[in-house]
């Protein structure tokens, strides 16, 4: 499916400020002529016939010889449909801003490798994510030592103590793209899903997304470890409140003296926003940068310019070296005339 502008025949991409399709070239918000995908092979640009590089599991791409933003409708619906997606707000240049920001304390980067001549090769990527709901019966038995000094003595108590608390975790997110690196998706994180939106087939218009690329039960253990590290991290804190002079408490006694009962209660399927720019050096050696689209957690390295890198050290060593000649100058006339 490609959404073409009625006015001027430009692709139109969606717009979640005002919630509508919009032409990027004429601004108009008019309703769009759908050119729709063929059915029966979905990897054909619906408008120039050129080839699409959707893979097995790609619900939109953008053409490469068109430009065109299509939209596979047919691999979005039944089970493969979002039930919700999370909008992003920025920019492809307020991205380039982030990451100028980030690595301006490089004096040596390549300055062209932020340069608004390459906004169009920044992508806004929807990454499937499984979405889990859990209900956790979280019951600590362990001992609890205390110590309170006051003047020069100083008290040890020993406590007996169980607790069992019941949890409601919802949110718990797990990236469900082979593509996407998982520990960059984790570095990512957190998105707010409070801001998420029912899913329509044209938000994806002007992005890059695809389905899951395995069902919930695949990453059903995954989810339930970060939900379990929540957990820990919860009778962590409510016990140093209950005993704020605690001096055995660690993640390790916690873990070793807590039982978890985790109940799956409910299960979603999301799309959130990930914008990623690839760099290519001269050598092919490439750079890879991600920006959470919600939150603007940005990801990568900064681009050194070996050539001016060098020229720093260089122009550095010479300096020195021309500091400490002019210093054995001085030293050696000071040591004549004495």
């Amino acid at each position: 499916m490609v959404y073409k502008c009625s006015s001027c025949g430009s692709c139109m991409i969606y717009d979640f400020k005002e919630k509508t399709l919009t032409c990027p070239s004429c601004s108009q918000s008019n309703p769009p002529e759908p050119v729709s995908d063929n059915l029966d092979d979905v990897e054909i640009c619906p408008v120039c016939g050129g080839s699409l590089s959707l893979g097995r599991y790609g619900t939109a791409v953008k053409c490469g010889y068109c430009d065109s933003f299509n939209v596979i409708a047919s691999r979005l619906s039944g089970e493969a449909e979002p039930s919700a997606i999370v909008p992003t707000f920025m920019s492809r240049k307020h991205m380039f801003e982030l990451l100028r920001e980030k690595f301006s304390r490089y004096l040596c980067i390549i300055p062209e490798a932020f340069s608004e001549s390459r906004l169009k090769e920044v992508i806004i990527e929807y990454v499937p994510y499984w979405v889990y709901h859990f209900g956790i019966r979280a019951s600590f038995n362990g001992e609890i030592r205390t110590s309170k000094t006051t003047g020069n003595t100083t008290v040890t108590d020993t406590y007996a103590v169980r607790i069992v608390t019941d949890l409601g975790l919802s949110n718990v997110p797990v990236d469900a793209s082979d593509l996407m690196p998982d520990e960059i998706m984790d570095d990512l994180e957190p998105f707010d899903l409070k801001t998420a939106l029912p899913f329509k087939i044209e938000q994806l218009s002007g992005s890059n997304s695809e389905r899951f690329n395995h069902d919930a039960e695949f990453y059903k253990e995954e989810a339930a470890c970060k939900a379990s590290s929540q957990a820990y991290d919860y009778i962590y804190e409510d016990l140093m409140k209950r005993y704020p002079h605690a001096t055995n408490l660690s993640e390790r006694t916690i873990r070793d003296h807590t039982d978890l009962n985790i109940t799956t209660l409910d299960i979603r399927y999301f799309l959130l926003p990930v914008y990623k720019y690839s760099y290519t050096f001269h050598s092919g050696r490439v750079l890879d940068y991600y920006v959470n689209g919600q939150t603007e957690e940005v990801w990568g390295t900064a681009p050194i310019s070996k050539p001016r890198l060098i020229l720093a050290v260089a122009a550095t060593i010479l300096l020195f070296s021309g500091v400490a000649s002019i210093v054995t100058t001085i030293l050696m006339a000071i040591g004549g005339a004495l």
